[in-house]
């Protein structure tokens, strides 16, 4: 065996063992990593020349990284040592490698993605709501989609919708069109989710590999729709994100994503894969030499176990007023059996299409207060009403009469994906969670809905200006403007978090428009229900991870947390733990696997830890 640190070869102690252990990282999120090595100091000038230099009463304050690479025949892994304890007679260390080596690195956990230069909106003088709201003449990069400030119900890029016009003998005389509306004043833009991760990386000085999420047409439009009003001239794209370090925006991605950041700290390099097509092109493994001591470890619970695909999965939950309808899985629970269920979508609304306009009257029967159910597109719906028109005024005790417009209202999309229903069930929040699209008045349709979540008026990037325009123009009027420098150093040292919105909004806009009049508004839900209930479109991507057949999110592999199993092998190499294991004419999901070296190398006998997988 050869251990090289820093290009050098270094010389363990002898007699000395070291374990190796290569974990699946959808348990616990490692990969390989060794347990205590000792390395031999005095009398050993290999590894004097590579430790000598250390400056002994630092290593204790500080963290001492080394490159490093183990060979030894079949076996061969490339990544970092850290010295863990150090005196005159030897240096204690660990080996750290894959994501073992990243989660170590401590390179993004004290840059804040919102303190990022990530740039803004180039928006030339002529910029149509029509070229505005078009991706690829930004170069998907962003656009100014319409949205209500839930503070002050202003509805911002405000935009007038004129109608073609024909002449009198029916020739078209100008084509329909959208113009700004006179109280729009200037864009606020929201950008793409792909552009501002590749402006993150670009921030911090690391290339960046996004080739598999760009391939995906689903993935390559999601949008983030945190924005900030044109009048609080703060056009950055920076200041609207989350108070997040550069490390918990691409774990927490990861988990919205269903992918994998690979972080090459030394080459300062970020690439990205969907995780089900990294496992899927991962060869199983047959293990032959079993020996055939092993043990199972059958438990009641399963609280032992890590495995991501275990765990419920949800949406953090938002306090906007479309969010009890986006995830209310307490409803379903108690509302499913007296579903009134049909096989698909296009019989749901041929049998409950009168309802659109509901005249007000009672009928027997009828499914307006019922909880109904399409099972092709798996999705629960009830019936909302959104406003009432007076048809017949009546005098005397009789009540007037009114028309009301429904809306069929899909509940529960975003409910989680629930693995164990039990009241302590462990569950991991996605903050890349669906944005509030909801209903404006009538001419105007569905738009996107924004609420912030607060903001530190001390921080250092300078004074927090009223949300009202005409308030906001005063302000700046009797207030002697300070350069942020001044303003960071008079207002302290911060220690709230300064940020507009504590989450990342997301939807899905690839600039194809209806030419009904309305207001163009994001995707969030997989069904969009035209107005009178006549049709409905399937949108090709879809923010569930509830869904039971088309869920982007599926489990790759089920297993059976209640039984742990412990193997022994021989092998001559550590195989990929990530894989499949064909164990005794059964398949296994490895957790990890430890293997033992001495200064002679690997010995070939492994233990494994496995799951079985289920279904």
């Amino acid at each position: 065996m050869e251990i090289r640190i820093n290009g050098k070869i270094a010389m363990l102690k002898k007699g000395t063992s070291f374990e190796f252990v290569a974990e699946n990282r959808l348990f616990s999120g490692s990969d390989g990593y060794t347990l205590s090595i000792t390395f031999p100091l005095r009398h050993c000038r290999n590894n004097l020349d590579i430790f000598g230099h250390i400056n002994r009463a630092d290593v204790i304050a500080g963290k001492v990284i080394f490159d490093c690479e183990i060979r030894d025949r079949n076996f061969y892994k490339f990544g970092s040592i850290t010295i863990t304890e150090i005196n005159d007679a030897e240096v204690k260390t660990q080996f750290l490698e894959g994501r073992s080596e990243q989660n170590f690195d401590v390179t993004f956990d004290d840059v804040f993605i919102n303190e990022l230069d990530l740039g803004g909106p180039t928006e030339t003088t002529d910029s149509t709501p029509d070229k505005a709201w078009d991706p690829f003449i930004n170069n998907m990069k962003c656009v100014a989609l319409p949205w209500v400030n839930d503070y002050s119900g202003n509805i911002q890029n405000l935009a007038d919708f004129h109608p073609e016009e024909r002449n009198p003998d029916g020739t078209l005389k100008s084509h329909s069109y959208y113009s700004w509306n006179a109280d729009c004043r200037g864009r606020s833009w929201q950008p793409y989710l792909l552009y501002i991760t590749k402006k993150i990386c670009e921030a911090v000085g690391y290339s960046a590999d996004f080739s598999k999420w760009e391939e995906k047409e689903e993935y390559k439009y999601l949008l983030v729709c945190n924005t900030l009003p044109y009048a609080w001239d703060t056009a950055g794209f920076a200041r609207a994100l989350p108070h997040w370090t550069v490390a918990e925006f691409f774990e927490k991605l990861e988990l919205f994503l269903g992918g994998e950041f690979t972080i090459d700290h030394r080459g300062k390099s970020v690439e990205f894969a969907f995780t089900d097509a990294t496992l899927l092109a991962t060869q199983p493994v047959q293990l032959d030499k079993v020996v055939d001591e092993h043990t199972v470890e059958v438990t009641v619970d399963d609280d032992k176990c890590e495995y991501q695909e275990a765990q419920n999965l949800v949406y953090k939950e938002c306090d906007h007023e479309m969010w009890k309808f986006y995830s209310c899985d307490w409803f379903i629970k108690a509302w499913q059996k007296g579903a009134v269920r049909y096989a698909t979508m296009r019989e749901l609304l041929s049998a409950n299409r009168w309802l659109a306009t509901w005249n007000g009257s009672t009928s027997r029967g009828s499914n307006r207060d019922k909880l109904l159910y399409a099972e092709d597109v798996d999705a629960y719906f009830i019936v909302r009403s959104l406003s009432k028109t007076l048809v017949e005024k009546r005098d005397g005790w009789m009540p007037n009469r009114y028309q009301y417009k429904m809306e069929l209202r899909p509940v529960n999309l975003f409910g989680g994906r629930i693995v164990d229903d039990s009241e302590d069930a462990d569950e991991v929040e996605i903050e890349f969670v669906p944005a509030w699209v909801d209903e404006t008045e009538d001419k105007y349709g569905r738009c996107l809905f924004l609420s912030f979540s607060g903001y530190d008026e001390n921080d250092s990037t300078g004074t927090s200006w009223s949300r009202d325009p005409y308030q906001r123009k005063e302000e700046i009027d009797n207030t002697l403007y300070q350069p942020f420098a001044f303003q960071s150093l008079a207002g302290g040292e911060r220690n709230k978090k300064a940020e507009y919105y504590d989450r990342i909004y997301v939807g899905w806009w690839d600039g194809a428009q209806m030419p009904n009049g309305k207001l163009p508004h994001p995707y969030v839900e997989d069904i969009e229900i035209a107005e009178d209930w006549s049709n409905f479109m399937n949108i090709h991507f879809s923010l569930r991870i509830n869904h039971t057949t088309l869920n982007r999110r599926r489990t790759v592999y089920s297993i059976n947390t209640r039984q742990k199993t412990t193997f022994k092998f021989l092998s001559d190499n550590i195989p990929n733990p990530r894989a499949v294991f064909f164990i005794k004419g059964k398949k296994y999901l490895c957790e990890k696997m430890t293997a033992t070296f001495t200064e002679n190398g690997m010995s070939q006998l492994i233990k494994g830890v496995f799951y079985p997988i289920v279904g």
